[in-house]
Order: structure tokens, then C-alpha cells, then sequence
């Protein structure tokens, strides 16, 4: 397991913010909890590597939709493409050092990697199959953090899969980078007591390759390996109901065994296999020789 963490993280010289006030209420509705994903954080954080400026920062009413007026669908110039949090190794505070997070079913995860992770990726999105779910230990009781999910290129290339070898080969250079975005655990901010007893799961997070998308899924690429990354924020103003990833101390967690290709259909018939066995959601196709259909399921 390897890890990033920064006190200060390197941002443009704008505060990059977005609103969770949502997420900080003390009664969370019916409805916030069927919100599966959170709203695009390109409208919130500007970046140096952005074409053009977003404006002023934006955030999120009670219901997390968009305030401060103006339409909700930016421009493809205006999209950020850099990771929100750096990439960059930061020695972490004394503090943050001490948290510790581990993956869950980490014997599945294997399982697939081994073979060589595929996920679906469709336009109205698909949820990851195995889910990242994780556990931490070492975080202050009394404080409160928000954990978060990203998921970021490997590398620079684009691969196909070479049915005679069964194996990925590089194709190319990697096509154009997708619109960045983190996706907030609807259920932050935990309180770090919760944390030490519960485990954290991202069952709701969802893979698109719509770069138009407007519902908050994850952009990316098909060909291409990607790596998810945990991060978690120890919230400093327990009562700010904005999030200020220039100001917050987070630490990132990555998990190699958590790798894997964007497809828009399984390459490897073994993993099709796998899946089927190993999805609780694809129990009507394990007797069934429509192996193509278990994304359905997912």
C-alpha cells in the first residue's frame, strides 16, 4: 500500500472549495439518500490547467443543486483535467501519519487483478464490481473528517487486448484527459468514533464515458488503466460548511491490486467468469451462457 498526504496541497491561487453543507446537515432526508453521486466538483474548484476560468466559485443549496445563478453545463474548454488533489508525494503531519486505512475483500481484489481488472463503463454510467470499501484506523474520535474517492490514470497509454496472447498490449498514446472529478462519500462527514467502528463504502460510485455528463459519475476513458485512490480530510471548522482542500489536511491511500482497464465490453472471458461467480447481483446468469449480459447485473 502506498500513499500521498499534504497539509498544504498545491492549488491555484483562487480558494478551491465546494460546499457540503448537504452533507453536514444533522437530518439527512430520503431523498439525499437516494442521490447516488454528488454534482460535478469542476464547478467548484478552479484550475491553473483549465483552458478558461470557471468565475467565482459556486456551491451547493440544501438539496445540492447548483447556486449563484448561471447555467449548470460549462464548456468542454472550461472543464479542469489535472486530478482535484495532487499526485504529487507529501510528507504528511504527524497527525494524519498515524491514520491508517485498509481494503476490504482484499482476497477478491486479488482474485481480479491477477487476472487483470476490467470495468464497464457506459454512458448512463456502472457501478464497479468488486466495490472499494475500506476501513481506517488511527483518526481522532473526536474529530470529524470527509472521505473521498477519485480514480486517475496509470499512464500515458492506451492498450487493447490481445485475444491469441490473452493478454493487455500497448496500443498507442493514451487519448485525451476527461474532465477531473472526486466523488464525496454521501454519508461524510464522519465523526472519526464512526470511522473506527464502521467500514466505508463506495458501492454508489459510478463509471461513465460521457464526457457530457451532468449527474457527478466518474469520466473515463475506454483502453485505458486507471488506479482508485481513498482520500481522507480532517475537517478543521467543524461548523464551515464549505471544504478547503487548500487549507485541510487530507491523506490519500492507493491500492495497486485496485487497478484496472475501462472497457465498454469484458475482453477476457475469464473475468466475465469471475464476475458471475463472484457478484451477488449476477446470480440469474451463473447457470447461463449469456456470459456478455452479466454488466447488466452490475
Amino acid at each position: 500500500m502506498e500513499f500521498t498526504a499534504s497539509s498544504k496541497p498545491q492549488l491555484s491561487s483562487r480558494a478551491n472549495a465546494f460546499s457540503i453543507a448537504a452533507l453536514m446537515s444533522s437530518g439527512g432526508s430520503k431523498e439525499k439518500e437516494a442521490e447516488s453521486t454528488i454534482k460535478p466538483l469542476e464547478q467548484f474548484v478552479e484550475k491553473s490547467s483549465c483552458a478558461q476560468p470557471l468565475g467565482e466559485l459556486t456551491s451547493l443549496d440544501a438539496q445540492g443543486e447548483f447556486g449563484g445563478g448561471g447555467s449548470s453545463s460549462p464548456s468542454s474548454s472550461s472543464l479542469c483535467t489535472e486530478p482535484l488533489i495532487p499526485t504529487t508525494p507529501i510528507i504528511p503531519s504527524e497527525e494524519m501519519a498515524k491514520i491508517t486505512c485498509n481494503l476490504e475483500t482484499k482476497e477478491l481484489w486479488d482474485k481480479f487483478h491477477e487476472l487483470g481488472t476490467e470495468m464497464i463503463i457506459t454512458k448512463s454510467g456502472r457501478r464497479m464490481f468488486p466495490t472499494i470499501r475500506v476501513s481506517f484506523s488511527g483518526v481522532d474520535p473526536e474529530a470529524k473528517y470527509i472521505v473521498l474517492m477519485d480514480i486517475v490514470p496509470v499512464d500515458n497509454k492506451r492498450y487493447r487486448y490481445a485475444y491469441h496472447r490473452s493478454s493487455w498490449l500497448v496500443a498507442g498514446k493514451a487519448d485525451p484527459p476527461l474532465p477531473a472529478r472526486l466523488y464525496v462519500h454521501p454519508d461524510s462527514p464522519f465523526t472519526g468514533e464512526q470511522l473506527l467502528k464502521q467500514m466505508v463504502s463506495f458501492e454508489k460510485v459510478k463509471l461513465t464515458n460521457n464526457e457530457l455528463d451532468q449527474h457527478g459519475h466518474i469520466i473515463l476513458n475506454s483502453m485505458h488503466k486507471y488506479q482508485p485512490r481513498v482520500h481522507i480530510i480532517k475537517k478543521k471548522d467543524h461548523t464551515a460548511s464549505l471544504l478547503n482542500l487548500k487549507s485541510e489536511e487530507f491523506r490519500t491511500f492507493i491500492f495497486p491490486e485496485t487497478v484496472f482497464t475501462a472497457v465498454t465490453a469484458y475482453q477476457n472471458q475469464l473475468i466475465t467468469k469471475l464476475k458471475i461467480d463472484s457478484n451477488p447481483f449476477a446470480k440469474g446468469f451463473r447457470d447461463s451462457s449469456r456470459l456478455t449480459d452479466i454488466e447488466r447485473k452490475e
